[in-house]
């Protein structure tokens, strides 16, 4: 009889993985002071003090979008928002409509490697042996190196 090993083998991740976009809460202003979350109206006001979290995180005139990165969609987003699911490989990025995450070109987009911190986690990840140098894009490769020659005259 074949005994099985303790050991099971470790599943790769595979860039197949289905990401779920939707569900981020976007608050939005309805006019006459109130605001609509969560598929209810709420007076403005009355929620400004129950949940300032909520409007820190709204879009204002002349707000730049943030950019992120994690394993799941931040709850809150603004419209135009970048987030860079690093649970899969190749990273994937996303952009936010104002509804839900949509999926970007890595390749013809640069605006979520001015995230600093995202461009350390790569060089964390390729410094481990996680991620291969070669498999991140060419515009990853240049803020990595920049980033590093930046560093070095520190």
């Amino acid at each position: 009889m074949e005994q099985k090993p303790d050991i099971e083998p470790i599943k790769e991740t595979t860039p197949a993985k289905e990401i779920i976009t939707e569900g981020v809460t976007p608050l939005q202003d309805v006019g006459n002071g109130y605001v609509q979350f969560n598929n209810s109206l709420y007076q403005s006001n009355a929620l400004r003090e129950l949940r300032p979290d909520l409007f820190s995180a709204r879009a204002d005139v002349g707000k730049q979008n943030s950019s992120g990165f994690g394993s799941q969609f931040p709850r809150m987003a603004a419209k135009g928002d970048i987030f860079v699911r690093v649970d899969v490989l190749p990273n994937r990025v996303f952009k936010f409509d104002g509804k839900k995450w949509l999926e970007q070109n890595k390749t013809s987009s640069e605006s979520y490697l001015y995230n600093k911190q995202y461009v350390e986690f790569l060089i964390d990840k390729v410094g481990s042996g996680e991620y291969d140098l070669d498999s991140l894009t060419e515009n990853e490769q240049a803020e990595i190196e920049a980033h590093l020659k930046g560093n070095q005259n520190s």
